[in-house]
């Protein structure tokens, strides 16, 4: 009796969740329709994302006082407002910091008065302690309350439900004047594109904004989503309107690269530099299927994201004579940084640094360690989806300010990011999983299900020969006799258990065989500790 009554009540609460979250479909879905044709009709030339950027260098501090008196002191439930209020910083201290340090000095003195958040912080999944203050913030607690969002993008839920990060065409402008300025410098300023990704509607409409054609969308998931499918045959029609062409998605799975690999070399040349857009680990394969079938790549210009770029994987691709551009950011924070021209190494990249600032704070991963130096990274404009002072992507890298000579350096670029890794994050296959989510599985379920302790599993990322990322999952011998591909399958469904993308994101994984199962003993760090993700890749 007491159940049903409680159905009853909670009925109309989950009802009217579900029509208000259609009704925010419905006003975004207007809102696009009516300001997306008129976004693409006029193209954005090389000359304005040159003065655009050089534009935002001048006026970096400027626009970072802005941003936090408009969207931090202008809003008292603030997660940053409540941190500085633990800082004792009112925003004309703040502001006097500014003139006084600099952007990157004042961040580097707010952090160390506690001024920042840490991964799970932001993510919602720990209380920000400083002192003995101590609260909570919901993930959407960051978002920009500046943004009339013309969509939503999805992070993964971890069995939880998933994160949505706002989107509208003026953050996409900003990241079309980063991609506008890379292109000047790679020499790719009447490119073609193909995208072998799952979701890069955003990428195709920035694309579109600076001139330049599409030629197809290759997803490799199948079945791929009716809401993503349809949503996709809807912005084509949109960009008619405009007199431009998108393309539809069509299914080509991951292990099939060898289909791409032979319509590339169909290609005729002399028609402008083909660029195709996918994951480090797709395009080795493409690169592969390249030279077993005997042909090279040179009019083909890989751009890279979601997972790191090591040497080896570069050198994989400029074996057949491919470019390489390395894209760095996440849904939460896009564009950070792309490659820089001039520069040998694998990921040496410029951060845009009229949009981010980017400074480093020490701290241990674990309490056990190991100690890094993490990155912070903190919003500028008032463009982002959400909001971020001193907030750590979950990467480290080598931040380092210095002169190139290329066209980046030349606009006034001249932060660099080389050797960037994760320590909150497993990249692979361009999916992302956070460590919270692998530590449960590791230490709660499958000791739970097939034996053994917590220290007998161990998940360590490395890199083969072939140069593809393999995820190897370490069961001790002590916990006895298993079956090696329940254990698999297990590790897999559980990290999908979450929701929509992260079902779609083991699925991606297992597809490609990136999880291998080894019967030997957790590896030990240099200290002589063991834990239960190595989050350092290693490569050859």
């Amino acid at each position: 009796m007491v159940g049903s009554a409680t159905r009853h009540l909670l009925a109309p609460s989950v009802a009217g969740r579900a029509f208000q979250a259609a009704s925010q479909d419905a006003i975004m879905l207007a809102r696009l329709s009516r300001d997306l044709p008129g976004w693409l009709r006029t193209p954005l030339t090389p000359a304005d994302a040159d003065a655009c950027t050089r534009r935002g260098l001048t006026a970096r501090a400027a626009g970072f006082l802005d941003l936090v008196a408009r969207a931090i002191f202008a809003h008292p439930d603030s997660p940053y407002r409540w941190l500085l209020a633990q800082a004792g910083c009112e925003y004309g201290d703040l502001a006097a910091l500014v003139h006084a340090e600099g952007v990157e000095g004042t961040l580097d003195t707010l952090a160390a008065r506690g001024v920042y958040v840490t991964f799970d912080e932001m993510k919602g999944r720990r209380a920000v302690v400083r002192g003995s203050a101590h609260r909570t913030f919901a993930e959407a607690a960051f978002d920009s309350p500046l943004v009339t969002p013309h969509w939503h993008v999805y992070t993964g839920g971890t069995r939880g439900r998933p994160g949505r990060v706002m989107r509208w065409l003026p953050l996409l402008e900003e990241i079309a004047v980063n991609v506008g300025v890379t292109f000047t410098a790679h020499g790719l300023n009447r490119a073609r594109h193909v995208f072998w990704l799952n979701n890069p509607v955003a990428q195709m409409l920035i694309y579109t904004r600076l001139g330049q054609q599409t030629l197809g969308w290759l997803h490799p998931l199948q079945p791929f989503p009716f809401k993503a499918r349809s949503g996709a045959h809807y912005l084509a029609i949109l960009a008619r309107l405009a007199g431009r062409r998108l393309p539809t998605p069509r299914h080509l799975d991951i292990q099939d690269a060898a289909r791409l690999a032979a319509w590339i070399a169909r290609q005729p040349s002399g028609d402008g530099p083909l660029v195709i857009n996918t994951m480090p680990g797709s395009a080795v394969r493409v690169a592969v299927a390249a030279r077993e079938a005997g042909s090279d790549l040179r009019d083909v210009t890989f751009h890279l994201q979601s997972e790191p770029v090591t040497e080896a994987r570069r050198d994989a691709l400029t074996a057949v004579g491919a470019g390489v551009v390395v894209n760095y950011g996440s849904i939460e924070t896009p564009s950070v940084g792309y490659s820089c021209a001039a520069s040998s190494a694998a990921d040496d990249l410029h951060v845009f640094t009229d949009q981010y600032a980017l400074t480093e704070r020490q701290r241990l991963v674990t309490e056990h360690g190991p100690m890094v130096r993490a990155l912070l990274l903190t919003t500028l404009t008032d463009r982002a989806g959400k909001i971020c002072l001193n907030a750590e992507p979950g990467d480290y890298a080598c931040l380092e300010r210095r002169a190139c000579g290329c066209h980046l350096g030349e606009l006034g670029l001249t932060t660099h990011l080389t050797e960037i890794r994760s320590f909150e994050k497993l990249s692979s296959e361009g999916v992302t999983f956070v460590r919270s989510a692998l530590l449960r599985v590791l230490e709660e379920v499958l000791p739970a299900r097939f034996g053994g302790s917590p220290l007998d599993y161990q998940l360590v990322e490395t890199e083969g020969a072939d140069t593809l990322a393999r995820l190897v999952l370490h069961v001790s011998p002590s916990v006895g006799p298993v079956d090696e591909a329940a254990i698999r399958a297990t590790f897999l469904s559980e990290l999908g258990a979450g929701g929509i993308v992260d079902r779609s994101q083991a699925d991606l994984l297992a597809r490609a065989g990136s999880v291998v199962v080894r019967r030997a003993p957790p590896l030990a760090t240099a200290a002589g500790k063991i834990l239960p993700f190595h989050l350092v890749r290693t490569t050859r």
